[in-house]
């Protein structure tokens, strides 16, 4: 690739996060909206953008084992993890003391029965509450995408062969992480099996970095691609909210399982990326100056998942404080956190880009010191 980035994993991941938000706020519509998208949603787009991003950040070809990059950027997400952890446990506090306990009826009430043994089990992973779970998953796949590297050089085929593998096995098995903060007691999120969309991405971005051809043209593939995305909304509200219970339930369940990524989500998220990738007005409104906060905001995916999060977890408290709150209430609430979230890329981009300006004209004034110097 050239120096230009790819304006549409910006423009698609900055869109996953606004509805990431939306699906983790809980608001009365939050449920229905997070359904309506098909078998996948935001979090599968995430992912696979995830897994493209790293491979464009990190992948060097024919480089060998190279872990320090991609491991220094999970030990940042970690702390980002322990730092929301953290905030959230101030806030539950306040909000304990504030209202009774029946009015945060959550896992956050469970940590301050006791808190040391449940911080320290924090700080190992082994207790986190709902929507804290999807930055360790992150954790684990940045720790392995140095391995996918080198076994993607030796040969592409067998590294997706020995993840689709691990994901059937984790599938069938349920082989998980134990997780004590939910009632599951497992991960929500399982790494095993979410490590097959992620690398997929990874192998999709290699692609890219190379100037190869990403996801090809083909109508016959397009037509099946659209069809699909276009009839898995209503199967699954179907599936989420009409379906009895019952053998074939269960394995409708299963096939669209989010815990351990069912095939059904997994084709439906690279239906709408095939469709996104080869729709010509996709590529002309990530480089529309009126998408220009969108994509600022998936070049700063971490802080604007980090910000949205803590949003959405004030949002809770005033759903669970004010349980008629009123639609119109709701959508402004809804309408004021995007554009925080919004407001807080564009800073981020002035700034990294003021302190580029600051290092490029700390570097020009060092060559005309070494050049006057030469001349002297």
């Amino acid at each position: 690739m050239s120096g230009q980035r790819e304006n549409r994993i910006d423009l698609l991941r900055g869109l996953s996060l606004l509805l990431i938000f939306i699906g983790h706020a809980e608001f009365t519509f939050s449920q229905t909206f997070q359904q309506s998208r098909g078998f996948s949603d935001a979090s599968e787009i995430f992912v696979l953008l995830a897994g493209m991003s790293s491979a464009l950040a990190y992948y060097r070809p024919d480089m060998g084992l190279q872990m320090k990059r991609p491991w220094r950027r999970a030990l940042r997400l970690y702390f980002t993890h322990l730092m929301l952890f953290a905030v959230m446990a101030v806030v539950s506090s306040l909000v304990l003391a504030v209202f009774h306990e029946a009015v945060w009826d959550g896992a956050m009430s469970e940590f301050w029965r006791n808190p040391l043994l449940r911080g320290i089990q924090a700080m190992s992973l082994f207790f986190m509450p709902g929507n804290l779970d999807i930055l360790p998953m992150y954790v684990v796949l940045l720790l392995f995408a140095p391995f996918a590297f080198v076994l993607h050089d030796r040969s592409r085929p067998a590294l997706l062969a020995v993840c689709g593998a691990v994901w059937l096995l984790a599938g069938l098995g349920h082989v998980n992480f134990p997780n004590v903060a939910l009632a599951g007691g497992t991960w929500y999120f399982d790494p095993f099996s979410w490590q097959l969309i992620f690398v997929i991405g990874i192998c999709l971005g290699i692609r890219l970095k190379r100037g190869e051809t990403v996801l090809p043209y083909s109508r016959p593939l397009f037509i099946a691609a659209a069809v699909f995305a276009v009839a898995a909304i209503p199967a699954n509200l179907a599936v989420h909210f009409a379906l009895p219970e019952g053998r074939m339930g269960n394995l409708l369940h299963q096939m669209v399982s989010k815990t351990n990524e069912g095939p059904l989500r997994i084709i439906n998220v690279l239906a709408i990326l095939y469709l996104a990738w080869n729709i010509a007005w996709v590529q002309k409104a990530a480089n529309h100056p009126s998408m220009r906060l969108l994509c600022i905001a998936g070049r700063h995916s971490l802080a604007i998942f980090a910000s949205g999060l803590l949003l959405a977890f004030c949002v809770m408290v005033l759903m669970k404080v004010a349980p008629g709150m009123s639609l119109a209430a709701q959508l402004l609430l809804l309408v004021g956190c995007c554009a925080i979230q919004l407001a807080i890329g564009q800073w981020l981009e002035t700034r990294k880009q003021a302190v580029s300006s600051q290092r490029l004209s700390a570097t020009r004034i060092s060559d005309a010191g070494a050049i006057g110097a030469k001349s002297g």
